[in-house]
């Protein structure tokens, strides 16, 4: 190695380590977000708290929507530091960053050293990866995962004629399928399974189906991903037909969930999620290094993932039930796509233009559009104390456009300085998003509710939540709470357990009979309440709901 090549790759450390500073830096500083945040954070706090790893369960009841790795992390994460923030996100923002440095691993192994420093930037700082890096959901997980199955896959089909090698790269694909399928289920098998089904019948690479081990990788597959599967349908066996039906064949194929949206609503999610590598991420999906017309019989790594980070994207297109982070298993095949493409590039210029722009135009609007918050309800002009952050954001997010386009004929350092850039600019939205974490999230009444209960001496007060259901109000008071009125996705649960359930005719005489009791209301209920004289004092509110105790 020249004395060049060893400097840049200094250098190239010293990037890495300080884009993970900043993505760890304040894990726990935000208060976890409703629903999902509250939501995984609790079962993963049951489950620790009640030591049964099988079965899964949200606020008392049984909760099979989803498989239980994430629980376990989360749960392992909780057991080290506490039932904090920072505990409940680890297990996510931990994967994000290791997945980013598989890819930056994975793509020097295929397109050379700078393409995968590139694409390791590429991922760690584009807006839809960063921020489910830093939310406890199970996206994260399964995104990670699959790229390593789909990563280990091309490795190992590159070094056919290398037996050994081959082999441990596909046992390791493999294992991150397995390690996906427990993450969400069959998603870890189908996205990649039709992925690589579209790319033989277009590459006609019929070898490759000969060289995935599928013996060994079966069985590795089935030891590792099946004992969850078998144990708990042998402790519940009303599990495989919801797991496997309704939240699956269901979810696809209906509007179930009522998460329907236009065939076209994956476009703008991408568009943004991409932010600020808008116009890299479309020239590694228009523009890929490899030919259109396939050289048949001969692997092509690069095809491979562009038709996975393709397959990714219409198979949830086409889903009738869409959220923003469904796509994200497609950004770390694409984050490799880009950084091919940037290793042969001599400059890029077109990003930094938009990320200027893309600061100009957030400037303007919260300078002359939110400014005024008279005439805006109460919930909304407490987003003037978000503005600071965004501007944060928004000043680094033209300082990253600016370098770019300063450093153009330092194309290394032009990307590194652009990408930890934004990478700050995205982190700061996310830690301003603290300054109305109210609106989101529980912690603030779950404090007012303990301090209530320490100072009045009560023990075992019952908690009640009333037509509503607060996901992340039982993780912060760290202790279930009693549903009135309402099932929402507890729904399934509740009918296998409904004498821990309450409608409203039955819950009021138990208020109304209680010495100390706590409840938490949407404002028509509590506005209910007060027409019908039942007694309560107001203990928290703010604009989604109050909290009273009975006195």
């Amino acid at each position: 190695m020249t004395p060049v090549s060893l400097r840049q790759c200094r250098i190239n450390g010293i990037v890495i380590v300080v884009a993970g500073f900043i993505w760890f830096l304040l894990l726990g500083y935000r208060d976890l977000i409703d629903p999902d945040e509250g939501r995984y954070a609790e079962i993963a706090r049951e489950m620790l708290n009640s030591g049964n790893w099988i079965t899964p369960r949200l606020n008392g009841f049984k909760y099979f929507e989803k498989p239980p790795l994430q629980y376990w992390g989360s749960a392992i994460g909780m057991a080290l530091l506490g039932e904090t923030n920072a505990a409940a996100r680890v297990w996510c923002s931990g994967l994000g960053f290791i997945g980013a440095l598989w890819v930056g691993f994975v793509g020097s192994r295929l397109y050379g050293r700078s393409a995968g420093y590139f694409a390791f930037l590429f991922l760690i700082s584009t807006v839809l990866y960063v921020g489910m890096g830093h939310a406890n959901s199970l996206d994260m997980g399964v995104s990670v995962l699959l790229i390593i199955a789909v990563g280990a896959l091309a490795l190992a089909q590159s070094v056919r004629h290398l037996p050994t090698q081959e082999r441990n790269w596909m046992l390791l694909a493999w294992a991150g399928l397995a390690g996906a399928t427990l993450s969400k289920g069959l998603i870890g098998l189908a996205l990649p399974g039709g992925a690589l089904v579209a790319y033989t019948l277009w590459q006609r690479d019929w070898a490759l189906w000969r060289h995935l081990h599928l013996g060994k990788g079966l069985l590795l597959y089935f030891l590792i991903a099946a004992p969850w599967f078998i144990a708990v349908s042998y402790e519940n066996p009303e599990f495989p037909h919801f797991f496997f039906i309704h939240e699956h064949f269901e979810r696809f194929t209906s509007d179930v969930h009522g998460r329907t949206k236009s065939n076209w609503y994956f476009f703008a999610v991408l568009a943004i999620g991409a932010m600020p590598w808008l116009f890299s991420s479309l020239h590694g999906l228009i523009k890929p290094s490899f030919s259109w017309r396939a050289e048949a019989g001969k692997f092509e790594a690069s095809r491979l993932l562009w038709v996975y980070a393709v397959f990714v994207f219409f198979f949830f297109s086409i889903s009738h039930s869409k959220l923003p982070a469904y796509i994200l298993p497609m950004f770390p095949a694409l984050a490799l796509l880009v950084g091919e493409n940037m290793s042969k590039r001599k400059r890029f210029i077109a990003d930094g233009i938009l990320a200027i722009i893309l600061a100009g135009v957030i400037f303007i609007f919260f300078f002359w559009k939110v400014v005024d918050t008279s005439k805006i309800g109460k919930s909304v002009s407490n987003l003037t104390l978000f503005r600071p952050w965004i501007m944060a954001a928004a000043a680094l997010t033209g300082s990253a456009g600016i370098f770019s386009l300063r450093l153009r004929h330092q194309k290394n350092l032009a990307i590194s300085v652009y990408a930890l850039c934004a990478l700050l600019g995205i982190q700061m939205i996310s830690w301003g998003y603290q300054s109305i974490s109210e609106l989101r999230s529980s912690r603030a009444m779950a404090v007012a509710i303990q301090s209530y209960l320490d100072k009045n001496s009560k023990d075992n007060v019952e908690i009640y939540d009333v037509n509503r259901y607060d996901q992340s109000l039982p993780y912060y008071l760290g202790r279930t709470i009693n549903l009135v009125g309402f099932t929402g996705e507890l729904e399934f649960g509740i009918k296998q357990e409904p004498k821990k359930w309450l409608n409203e005719a039955d819950f009021l005489p138990l208020w109304l009979n209680s010495e100390q009791a706590i409840s938490v209301l949407n404002q028509s209920t509590y506005n209910r309440w007060q027409q019908q004289k039942i007694p309560m004092l107001t203990i928290y509110e703010n604009p989604r709901y109050i909290a009273v105790a009975r006195r």
